[in-house]
């Protein structure tokens, strides 16, 4: 079922049960991911984690955190967790969570993004077909200035 309304926005205090409830599925730890939840609300100069809603319930997260590119000279952003609820897959929810981080991305004046992928040939071609360019099979990035 193709969702009628996604809406994207940073995880906040109430929006911390949400990401917990999505990371749970692929984080093990779930001591550390209650800290790391934690931090990013306590420090969003760290970074974010970037939450989708389909239709209102919570379906897809990303997060990331914030470094200085020697490359770029400028911010740079790493993404991590980048998950969606298996059975929403390949309905533009992860299309719409990457293209509206990007938009807020490109507010924060981050030059450069990083991706670290593992062997999974459906996220490195969601990656691929939103410009990340492979730089060496397991890291992709995507220039933004």
């Amino acid at each position: 079922m193709v969702p009628s309304v996604i809406e994207c926005r940073t995880m906040t205090g109430p929006e911390r049960v949400d990401a917990y409830t999505l990371m749970r599925q692929f984080r093990a730890d779930e001591a550390a991911l209650g800290d790391a939840l934690a931090l990013f609300i306590d420090r969003p100069d760290y970074g974010f984690v970037w939450l989708a809603y389909a239709d209102g319930i919570p379906v897809a997260c990303v997060s990331a955190s914030f470094g200085i590119s020697t490359e770029t000279g400028g911010l740079f952003a790493e993404l991590r967790d980048l998950w969606v609820v298996p059975e929403r897959r390949r309905q533009g929810i992860g299309s719409a969570l990457l293209a509206t981080l990007h938009g807020r991305l490109d507010q924060l004046g981050v030059t450069l993004i990083d991706v670290p992928v593992p062997h999974d040939a459906a996220l490195s071609g969601l990656l691929t077909a939103r410009g990340y360019l492979d730089r060496d099979e397991t890291v992709f990035s995507l220039r933004r200035r």
